[in-house]
């Protein structure tokens, strides 16, 4: 019997090694950079907001991704464990109040410029850009935002 065991064991092994990892898509759907009175955030602010949309055909986990203003500086603020369902979308505050607490309100360590900057989602590896507004979105309106077609995310 153990040799049996061992035996499923590898086979398990061999189609875990062999199966096509699924890749995680994701993108910055829409953000706002001059959010007056649109969504407030836990603390009853109106901080800028960034909007993450999970393109990809399943649950996938943010955990390691960096969000940034500054190209210069992939790796700016690091996502917590978010896990984000497959055509699901996740709400970031870009207040500058520096939250990343799993399973809480997560805020990023920086503000976003109304009047236009770089902004780009980063993957674990804290170089390789998953998406980005470069080299910077267009000036903004208050409380409009600004993003993807849904067109282009539901793809």
């Amino acid at each position: 019997m153990p040799r049996l065991q061992g035996t499923i064991l590898f086979a398990t092994v061999l189609v875990l090694a062999i199966s096509p990892a699924v890749e995680a898509e994701f993108y910055i759907s829409e953000f706002m950079a001059s959010n007056h009175v649109t969504l407030a955030d836990e603390d009853g602010d109106y901080p800028d907001w960034i909007e993450i949309y999970n393109a990809g055909p399943a649950a996938a986990d943010l955990d390691g991704y960096y969000l940034t203003d500054d190209a210069a500086t992939p790796a700016k603020w690091r996502l917590p464990s978010t896990p984000l369902p497959a055509g699901s979308y996740l709400v970031v505050f870009a207040s500058g109040k520096n939250r990343a607490l799993s399973g809480s309100e997560l805020h990023t360590n920086f503000k976003l410029n109304a009047g236009g900057e770089y902004l780009a989602l980063v993957e674990p590896d804290g170089v390789t850009v998953a998406h980005e507004y470069a080299p910077e979105y267009p000036a903004q309106t208050s409380d409009v935002s600004y993003g993807l077609s849904s067109d282009l995310v539901s793809e």
